[in-house]
């Protein structure tokens, strides 16, 4: 079987390149949050450390598979055209990073709310975030049965494309609630509603850059599942709510 070196793992080499620089970044975003936020709350606190834990883990899995690949497998094609275990469970881990993050904002929607909604509201993001984990996960999962890259293009319709539309409604739903909350909060104090904007702004912000990632993603899936660029996309996104949450 002939192997496109340049939309394989060259594209994955890319991904995994871009990914590292994002990884330093977020690193020092996760130090200097807790240099400048000491007085958030210990469970935060603790959050942001779970999150960057993941995606060192994260890293180590890419660096894994593009070892696997590109050492180890040179010139193989009989492995060059299945995945390994790490480059499918690197998929997972941005998964449980991207959860985690949407989750945490789904609950400090839910601290803001009205008593009289907030049950109604949290639950209605809440049902998209879990789609969105169980769409995710089936994915991940399908690719492990699958495994040769060639066989990806059959799980697009029922898993891959579910997912990444679950995905943009969650982060969707996510910065509508809290640009509507923050207008709420809306003040006659001058310096008050600059902040409120530029919290909007970030909001709006936030829910485009992943947005049009994940779009971005299942796209290059449904265009070229036998290719990398898909997962070189996903190298990146990770990273991505993880400086969200440390920002």
């Amino acid at each position: 079987m002939a192997v496109d070196i340049h939309d394989t793992f060259g594209a994955g080499f890319i991904g995994g390149m871009v990914t590292a620089i994002l990884y330093g970044i977020t690193t020092l975003q996760t130090y200097l949050y807790y240099v400048y936020y000491p007085k958030d709350t210990n469970g935060l606190k603790v959050l942001v450390a779970f999150i960057w834990v993941i995606d060192t883990l994260h890293v180590s899995l890419m660096c894994h598979a593009l070892y696997y690949y590109l050492v180890s497998s040179f010139g193989d094609l009989n492995n060059l055209g299945t995945g390994v275990w790490s480059l499918f469970s690197s998929l997972g881990l941005n998964l449980c990073m991207a959860v985690l993050v949407q989750t945490y904002f789904a609950f400090r929607i839910s601290y803001l709310t009205r008593s009289n909604i907030r049950w109604w509201l949290t639950s209605f993001i809440m049902v998209f975030v879990v789609a969105h984990f169980a769409f995710g996960l089936e994915t991940v999962i399908l690719m492990f049965i699958k495994k040769d890259f060639s066989a990806l293009s059959q799980i697009t319709l029922y898993a891959a494309t579910p997912f990444a539309i679950t995905a943009v409604l969650s982060d969707v739903l996510i910065a509508a609630s809290l640009c509507v909350l923050l207008h709420g909060n809306r003040s006659p104090i001058i310096e008050t509603n600059a902040l409120v904007n530029t919290l909007i702004i970030y909001a709006i912000n936030r829910c485009l850059l992943t947005s049009v990632v994940a779009v971005a993603e299942v796209i290059a899936f449904a265009i070229s599942p036998g290719s990398l660029w898909f997962i070189a996309i996903d190298f990146v996104i990770g990273k991505l709510f993880v400086s969200i949450l440390s920002t």
